[in-house]
Parts: structure tokens; sequence; C-alpha cells
């Protein structure tokens, strides 16, 4: 069994099935484990840095802007969003198009990941995922999410506009914002992933 990893992979063979019954996953022959590192190693670092740089992004968003909405209001308790709002923008509209492109996006071909074992070292040298990448991220979201709240409020400023009209521009804003963010980075576009991004907008 290979024990130099965070997930254990026995090779079923003709020394026994020991390896196998400790093991996290069993194969049946060497020459699969080739296939399951270079391509399937890679896909799933990509998929995760980026799953988790993205959330980190979408979250950090929303959270900022009702900060700047509390020191607006002096930190009084009105809310300028509708409770469904706050829970349909963690559970559908950024959540479902995060899983289905984690599911089907693919950054290369599994021809080029075997043909040049070489991108594997991308996850080892952190490439997708790092901290100077992680807080130019947050930088970016700061500045949008200042953006997003103050543009409408200075455009509305006059108006008979009441909150919660407000809150729903708002938080428009921002799922626009984040699933355009999450589109320029998508690398295959299947009819699947336009229907849970554009849908969902």
């Amino acid at each position: 069994m290979i024990q130099m990893a965070d997930v254990g992979v026995g090779i079923c063979g003709q020394e026994g099935r020991q390896a196998v019954m400790a093991s996290d996953f069993a194969m049946g022959q060497f020459r699969v484990l080739k296939r399951l590192l270079l391509v399937h190693g890679h896909w799933n670092y990509q998929h995760i840095s980026y799953l988790v740089l993205y959330n980190f992004y979408c979250n950090a968003v929303f959270v900022l802007m009702l900060f700047w909405y509390i020191l607006y209001t002096a930190f009084s308790t009105t809310s300028a969003l509708i409770d469904w709002s706050s829970v349909f923008y963690s559970v559908l509209y950024t959540s479902l198009p995060t899983i289905v492109v984690s599911i089907l996006d693919k950054d290369l071909s599994h021809e080029i990941l075997l043909k040049y074992p070489k991108l594997y070292a991308a996850g080892h040298r952190q490439e997708s995922y790092n901290m100077p990448l992680f807080w130019i991220t947050m930088l970016g979201m700061l500045w949008q999410s200042l953006v997003l709240f103050y543009i409408p409020l200075f455009t509305y400023r006059d108006s008979t506009i009441d909150i919660w009209s407000m809150g729903s521009l708002w938080i428009t804003a921002v799922v626009i914002l984040v699933n355009m963010h999450f589109a320029m980075d998508i690398q295959r576009w299947v009819v699947i992933t336009h229907i849970s991004l554009w849908g969902l907008i």
C-alpha cells in the first residue's frame, strides 16, 4: 500500500489483499495509478483550489456589502434585505454554479496531462491557491463591495426608494457580480454550466 499521502491506495496483487483492506481506494493494476495521479490528481487540485478561493470571494463580497450598510446606518437594527434573499444567496445563487463547474470544468484534457507529467507539479508549487493569490482576491473583493454598495446608494440618494428596494438592488448586483466573476474563470462551457450560471442570475 502507498502510505506517503493523505489517501491510501492499495494495489491488489499476488501478495494478498492486506493492502487493499487497509486502503481508501483499491486498484487491480499499477498502470491505473499513473492516470489517478497525473489526471485526476491535477483536476482535483484545480477544482478544490478554485472552489475554496471562489467561496471566500463570494461570501466576503456579500458580508462586506452588509458591513458597509451597517456602518452607513450607524449600527442600527434595520435590515435592508429580505430574510430569504440571504438564504438563497448562499444555498442557491452561488453554490449551485460552483458545484456544477467543480464537477464538469477541466483546465486540460486527460491526453495532455498524461503526455506532460510535469503539469502535475503545479499542485506542489501551489500555483492555483497560495497566500498572495488569496490576498489579491480579497483586495479585489474589498473595492468591489464598496462599489456595489455606494454607487446605488448615491444614485438613489434623493429619490423616494425604500430600503427594501435598495436591498433588492444590492443583492441582485452581488449575485450578478459573483456569477460574472465565476464565468470569467470557466475553462469549458457546456449546456449545464450555462443553465446553472445564467439561469440563476
